[in-house]
């Protein structure tokens, strides 16, 4: 097959290698030039433009950024692409954008896949992640030689399903590490080595997650990121858009990860969350002398 890769951030260089490695002619585009060599190296042909890309492709794999970027690339598809082409938009878009993406390509004359993916960087070097599926069972059926490349896709419904349950999974990955970073900061102000704290949080129902990202929260540095604070925050605004509910957790998460990034820790591990400055001790005293009050 001739496939068309749009969007080489981290996980698309990483997505893309592996797509000629199964056999299948590779073309790619990125809207900042530069970042195809190793794809090149590996037999790839890099498109001047979106149109170039899909002029003749039977697939296009977008992993884009998020829902406005995916919808300025797929304006370009609907007037470049081959009748029927096939689109695996495996960005995070969210429901509403994938419906309406899904609808734009139908009235193109083409076929949209919703395939989020669930997994980091490693995943995606080793062809493992969990792709999460909205689409017909026809498009699913034709999708899954393609989709296999990269991992196990898992059929969730129809367009839009897909994305749904990524900002579900993504919701509550954003939540456990904050659970994890406003414990680590109480630990701290009760006097209690961070060590301790977090080897009994990793025995906790939070494990799972410590576990994951100990050796960046223990060291400090979050660096590389496999998944920066400002990525998940967008996804985290995305499910609050979502609903109608008032989700206290999700604003509460993005509060942390808008002082995350006023430290400067915007293009870090979304794990540099924990890393919660100490308040001054005007203003804990402050907060206790309150808290006493009210008791």
């Amino acid at each position: 097959m001739r496939v068309a890769f749009l969007g080489l951030g981290k996980m698309g260089r990483l997505m893309a290698a592996r797509v000629p490695a199964a056999g299948h002619e590779l073309v790619v585009w990125n809207r900042t030039p530069g970042r195809a060599a190793e794809l090149l190296s590996a037999g790839a042909r890099e498109a001047v433009s979106v149109a170039d890309a899909v002029a003749d492709a039977d697939v296009a794999v977008l992993m884009l950024y998020g829902p406005e970027s995916a919808g300025e690339v797929m304006e370009t598809i609907h007037v470049a692409a081959p009748p029927n082409l096939l689109i695996l938009n495996m960005s995070t878009v969210g429901p509403e954008a994938a419906h309406e993406l899904g609808r734009a390509a139908a009235a193109a004359g083409l076929r949209y896949v919703d395939a989020p993916v669930a997994g980091s960087l490693v995943p995606a070097r080793e062809g493992t992640l969990r792709v999460l599926v909205g689409a017909s069972e026809d498009d699913m059926a034709a999708a899954r030689p393609i989709l296999e490349i990269f991992g196990t896709p898992v059929r969730i419904g129809e367009v839009g399903a897909a994305s749904s349950l990524k900002l579900v999974l993504n919701l509550a990955l954003a939540e456990a590490i904050g659970a994890v970073a406003e414990s680590l900061a109480l630990g701290e102000d009760l006097g209690l080595d961070r060590q301790v704290v977090l080897d009994e949080l990793a025995g906790s129902f939070l494990g799972r997650i410590v576990e994951y990202k100990r050796p960046m929260i223990e060291s400090g540095d979050f660096s590389p990121a496999a998944f920066t604070v400002e990525a998940l925050a967008k996804d985290v605004r995305l499910a609050v858009r979502a609903t109608p509910r008032q989700l206290g957790l999700a604003h509460a998460f993005l509060d942390l990860t808008a002082q995350a990034a006023r430290l400067g820790h915007g293009d870090d591990d979304f794990s540099a969350v924990t890393d919660l400055p100490p308040l001054p001790t005007s203003h804990t005293s402050h907060y206790r002398a309150s808290t006493a009050a009210q008791a």
